[in-house]
């Protein structure tokens, strides 16, 4: 009895573990998703300049929009990893769901 009801606690900690990762890769894809905005207004505004300004300016908003095409890419592929690990974290945490409930059933089992 005793071994189950360290599993329990064993299984629960790796449930706060798994819920603490996925809170940091949101937090991450929120970051990406700001840092993607201010390259896009950016963008914008070097557009707007760079239509009454010379070659120069040209040449840094390409730099910029090509920045900001990596920076989208890079914000697509988190996010892909980031719902694959949501997807295997959920998997893993009904795993655990299911055994801590199998492992509380055969507590009342052996307590009648």
């Amino acid at each position: 009895m005793h071994q189950l009801e360290e599993t329990i606690e064993r299984i629960q900690l790796e449930k706060r573990d798994i819920e603490a990762q996925a809170a940091a890769q949101a937090d991450t894809c929120r970051q990406l998703t700001q840092t993607n905005s201010v390259l896009s207004a950016k963008t914008l505004r070097l557009a707007e300049e760079a239509a009454s300004t010379p070659s120069g300016i040209r040449q840094q908003l390409e730099e910029c929009q090509a920045k900001l095409q990596k920076a989208n890419q890079e914000i697509e592929a988190m996010r892909m990893s980031d719902n694959g690990q949501r997807i295997a974290l959920l998997d893993e945490l009904n795993e655990m769901q299911t055994e801590n409930g199998n492992l509380r059933a055969q507590l009342r089992a052996m307590k009648k």
